[in-house]
């Protein structure tokens, strides 16, 4: 059985919903006859989980997830759980996309406890960040609010409330609780009332066959020896209580938030924290190892660093242990998993293992990272995967070329890894304290040396 808990170890976009498809991937070889299942815990349309999979046609597709769990390309049951911004219109797109691409035919749940995203909270979201003097750097999709509205209580509609004839009157009673705070960025409510109707009319009837009480329904793939495979969105750095404040997102994206929320229990899991070789930052926040020089450039341009959701550049940094470690320190980490080796395959690359901080040197991730200055080690790391083919951003145009490059290594396993990204792997995991279950050398499902002994 695959039971495993899939979160991002440093500022998000390391690659999870590749993780997601791997697992899913080596729980179908199984041939066990048994449901795979994947679970969104947390966050919301903010997060995009980019997957290169086989369409019907029989060609790699890019399909982007939003608000559905990445099982959506993988034509498994999917599953949305209590703590995510759930916004109805962009999950019935996607799933109407994965129907159309991937013939989807798996079952989908939503907790009736989910939360709802409507528009007022991405109106909101967008006045604050275009008004406010301290930018956060926000998506605008409306996670904040929403979020607000949760911890609000009576601001809160529930998946349920929005399936239900209740709806209309809901809808009117938190519109009119908002009342104040949405006139000030130009919203009437009684228009805006019918205008949320009319767009969700629809969609509502669509998505309603899909709520469940979904603890008691994840108990049952539990007891039915099930595989059940739960994705976090973001990376450790945006945790609401443990990222970079103020710079974070407002959900609690680490593992074991996951648990209490889905009525699962810790033991019956490994928790898997997926690395990106360098780290990478999207809007504001700090990035201790932040690299302007050639390194930052070639890998930005080489492997194509830009958000899915809103499309900005990411500032890269050089590899930074320090932050690694604090990542499977708070997500109790079983595993790692590693991506992108394709992208520095030839680079020389510095690894950051301390902080400088008012020139002393500690071994700790402080609050405020702002003016924190990298320890690189002596050591520096260089390996290569095979000749030429050093940009590959252009994922669909060059994945043939590739593909059998990457083949042949994955068929070779572990032991057939140049020796130079062993010994990175290797020093990597002594430090971390947990051992890489996954390497991964490319962006399609397949392309990882997964190291299946470990699971």
């Amino acid at each position: 059985m695959i039971r495993v808990v899939i979160v991002g170890a440093l500022g998000g976009d390391e690659g999870k919903g590749k993780c997601v498809d791997e697992m899913v991937n080596y729980a179908k070889s199984q041939n066990d006859g048994k449901r795979i299942v994947t679970i969104r815990y947390q966050g919301g349309a903010n997060a995009g989980h980019t997957l290169y999979v086989q369409g019907k046609d029989g060609k790699l597709k890019r399909f982007i997830t939003h608000s559905a769990p990445s099982g959506l390309a993988s034509n498994v049951d999917c599953a949305v759980g209590p703590d995510v911004a759930f916004d109805p219109l962009q999950f019935y797109e996607e799933l109407k996309e994965a129907k159309q691409i991937f013939d989807y035919k798996g079952k989908i749940l939503i907790s009736e406890r989910t939360g709802v995203l409507l528009d007022y909270h991405k109106q909101l979201d967008a006045w604050r960040e275009s008004n406010e003097k301290r930018k956060i750097g926000t998506t605008k999709s409306g996670i904040g609010p929403f979020y607000e509205d949760n911890a609000r209580r009576t601001t809160r509609i529930t998946f349920k409330d929005y399936v239900s004839d209740k709806f209309t009157h809901r809808l009117k009673d938190v519109l009119e609780l908002k009342k104040t705070e949405l006139e000030k960025i130009g919203i009437k409510s009684d228009e805006y009332h019918d205008k949320i109707l009319k767009e969700h009319d629809d969609v509502r009837k669509q998505l309603a066959p899909f709520a469940q009480r979904l603890e008691y329904r994840m108990q049952e793939y539990v007891e039915n020896g099930d595989h059940v495979i739960i994705e976090g969105s973001q990376g450790s750095l945006l945790d609401v209580n443990m990222g970079t404040i103020p710079d974070i997102t407002s959900s609690h994206l680490l593992a074991p938030h996951a648990f209490p929320s889905l009525g699962l229990s810790r033991k019956d899991f490994k928790i898997i924290c997926v690395e990106k070789v360098y780290p990478t930052r999207v809007g504001e926040g700090y990035l201790p190892t932040l690299q302007t020089d050639g390194f930052g450039a070639q890998t930005v341009k080489r492997g194509g660093e830009f958000g899915a959701t809103t499309g900005r550049q990411r500032r890269v940094g050089y590899p930074d242990w320090l932050l690694a470690k604090r990542a499977a320190l708070l997500n109790d980490a079983d595993l790692f998993y590693i991506t992108r080796t394709d992208v520095v395959s030839g680079q020389e690359l510095k690894v950051c293992v301390e902080y400088d901080v008012d020139g002393k040197k500690i071994a700790e991730v402080p609050l405020d990272i702002s003016t924190v200055k990298p320890v690189y080690l002596e050591k520096t790391y260089k390996f290569k995967l095979w000749d030429g083919h050093e940009d590959v951003s252009n994922v669909l145009d060059i994945h043939e070329k590739l593909e059998p490059l990457r083949k042949k290594i994955v068929e070779g396993g572990y032991d057939n890894l140049p020796k130079e990204l062993k010994e990175y792997i290797e020093e990597h995991d002594k430090f971390i304290g947990c051992k890489t279950v996954g390497i991964s050398l490319g962006p399609a499902t397949g392309e990882t040396v997964l190291r299946t002994e470990l699971l």
